[in-house]
């Protein structure tokens, strides 16, 4: 009954010390997502133009193309 018993308590100290870490990594990675989805979210809003088009008139008609004006004429 003694080593049974001492069986049984091990395996309960073990199960809870396994248990006990496989929760902190859970834990560790929830907080690390939501660190960052924060930091993109604040990089975003620190930069409204950061995901735009970096030349809008990139794909635009010129809108001076056919002119032709001399100031000295």
């Amino acid at each position: 009954m003694n080593k049974s018993m001492m069986f049984v308590v091990g395996a309960l100290i073990v199960g809870l010390g396994g248990g006990y870490f496989v929760g902190v990594a859970q834990e560790r990675a929830a907080v690390e997502a939501k660190a960052k989805a924060a930091a993109d979210e604040a990089a975003k809003a620190a930069n409204p133009f950061g995901s735009s088009v970096s030349n809008p008139f990139d794909e635009s008609v010129n809108p001076l193309e056919g002119v032709k004006t001399n100031p000295f004429e």
